[in-house]
């Protein structure tokens, strides 16, 4: 068999998650999603007309693996605030939110593993001498 489709690599890509937690002696409602004093993954669905957060040109990689850019992961954590303010008494007192840097990396293998039958013009199969086969 050919190896001609062999192929294999690696990349890399840096991505962030934007967490939340207070100060507040009591875990607070925000959006949904309940804030105390652990850092937590500031949850929002990638929908670009919820929160209008586009996601980056080439953060598809990043999107698989639940990561954001870091433009998109700074919008999150305002976003977030100023959702508190709007819609606690308190705003967003007591909140403090971070960006966390993660590495993804990524290798890959490319193999040919076997061929279909070859057909002619007319989509009928190929006889194909015993010698001439790989």
């Amino acid at each position: 068999m050919s190896d001609h489709y062999q192929s294999s690599g690696n990349s890399s890509h840096i991505g962030y998650v934007p967490e939340v937690r207070t100060s507040y002696h009591e875990p607070i409602f925000v959006g949904g999603q309940i804030v105390d004093s652990e850092w937590r993954q500031i949850k929002i669905e990638r929908d670009h007309g919820l929160v209008g957060i586009p996601d980056g040109y080439f953060d598809a990689k990043l999107r698989e693996n639940d990561l954001w850019g870091f433009t998109q992961a700074q919008a999150i954590r305002w976003w977030f605030m100023a959702r508190a303010d709007g819609e606690r008494a308190m705003g967003s007192m007591c909140l403090e939110t971070r960006l966390v840097k993660v590495k993804l990396l990524e290798t890959y293998e490319k193999k040919s593993i076997g061929f279909s039958d070859s057909l002619d013009w007319r989509g009928k199969p190929i006889e194909i001498p015993e010698e001439a086969k790989p």
